[in-house]
């Protein structure tokens, strides 16, 4: 088998990202040969290279020889304050939520062009799509998290996704610019977010904005439930904006390291309309 063909300039540092990188929630045990082909580095240096991060302890050996993220990695993204912060205050609610509703419930925040489980919590039903398990993105445009987290987003955020191609998932997913553009100012005017069977059939989820202690958004909650939007958001809509409320609070009482405000993401900058009066 050939050595995958990479740049010549790439420093260390950049190819042992690379070796971390071919990693995601979709590949979580990989052998040195794909991890070399989905890296484009050669087999002789990604095995060097998985060999010094193995050490260390970043990657652990596997069945069947290959490897997995390490411990010590996992301790060290621990150490992140933005989304430890979140986490911390959104995962009792979410957990409250579940128990009120009877749905999975998520918590995500935005990464570019695309959006990010934070955590989960199952429902009474098995989780319906990989996008609502904690480390996999997903589609801004497709899903209900996506547009909050679209709404809070800046103009070259939004530019980019809105010149782009919209993919479809089903027959529902919106697909033109346009009516993404209306959508996006509809949920910020309402403050949360539906879509109806958009990324899997026959799955509604519904969304609301969680704001640090600024105003700024953060991340969004979500409800995922099984049937259409006129029965599941009357139902459930109250109790995801009182979670999200009470998240926020959370959010702007906790005090931050140095007497500073909790900081929030340089990718949520802006502000979203606050409901009143949906649930108490």
């Amino acid at each position: 088998m050939s050595s995958p063909h990479a740049p010549p300039d790439r420093s260390v540092v950049e190819r042992t990202l690379g070796v971390l990188g071919a990693f995601d929630t979709a590949h979580v045990s990989l052998t040195v040969s794909q991890i070399s082909s989905r890296s484009k580095i050669p087999v002789a240096t990604t095995y060097r290279i998985v060999s010094k991060l193995v050490s260390w302890g970043a990657l652990e050996r596997a069945e069947d020889n290959k490897y997995t993220i390490g411990l010590r990695l996992w301790e060290v993204s621990q150490l992140a304050p933005r989304h430890a912060d979140l986490r911390a205050a959104a995962v009792p609610a979410m957990f409250d939520l579940r128990s009120t509703t009877r749905r999975a419930v998520l918590l995500s925040t935005r990464d570019g062009i695309e959006g990010i489980c934070l955590e989960s919590v199952s429902g009474s039903a098995r989780p319906l799509h990989r996008s609502w398990s904690r480390g996999h993105r997903f589609p801004l445009h497709a899903t209900a998290c996506g547009r909050v987290l679209l709404a809070a987003a800046g103009t070259t955020v939004q530019d980019e996704l809105y010149g782009g191609e919209l993919r479809p998932y089903t027959e529902r997913t919106v697909r033109t610019p346009a009516v993404l553009r209306d959508l996006v100012a509809h949920t910020r005017r309402q403050g949360y977010a539906v879509s109806d069977g958009e990324l899997l059939d026959g799955v509604v989820e519904i969304a609301a904005p969680v704001h640090g202690g600024d105003g700024a958004v953060l991340g969004a909650i979500g409800l995922i439930t099984v049937g259409t939007a006129s029965t599941a958001v009357p139902d459930a809509v109250g109790h995801l904006l009182a979670a999200a409320r009470r998240v926020s609070r959370s959010l702007a009482d906790a005090p931050a390291p140095g007497g500073n405000a909790v900081p929030s993401p340089r990718t949520a900058r802006s502000r979203m309309h606050r409901p009143q009066g949906a649930c108490a």
